[in-house]
């Protein structure tokens, strides 16, 4: 099995979860992983869309796709021994819309569900003016 890249947020602590979720479940060399901050690293993939580094996953499979949020989760899944079943549901053509909306909506409050796992929140958005 060809080696996933996997790009996340690392100032965010329910991206940190995730990530280490995946590493810890996945066959050994199956996920590498890179943060939006590594400017050095990220030069070396000017695919990945850099405006999404608040918003979501960017998965590179070994064929050179790359898949982006929900669809990154699903792909990144399908790679889980026993949670493969997952993946697919993920990327089926009618749940696709659906698992985008559900992903939009955690995204868009990970920075309270880092509060609430006792990580780091994200910074962005997050700090008081004043």
């Amino acid at each position: 099995m060809g080696r996933i890249i996997l790009f996340y947020d690392a100032d965010c602590g329910f991206c940190q979860a995730s990530v280490e979720w995946l590493i810890r479940r996945g066959r050994p060399d199956t996920f590498e992983t890179i943060a939006y901050q590594d400017e050095a690293r990220m030069s070396r993939y000017p695919m990945v869309d850099r405006t999404l580094a608040d918003k979501g996953i960017q998965a590179l499979g070994e064929n050179g796709k790359l898949w982006k949020k929900a669809a990154a989760t699903g792909f990144c899944l399908r790679h889980i021994p026993g949670w493969e079943w997952l993946g697919d549901f993920i990327l089926y053509p009618l749940v696709k819309p659906f698992a985008a909306l559900v992903y939009a909506l955690v995204a868009g409050h990970r920075q309270r569900i880092s509060r609430w796992m006792g990580r780091n929140a994200c910074p962005v958005g997050d700090q008081k003016k004043g």
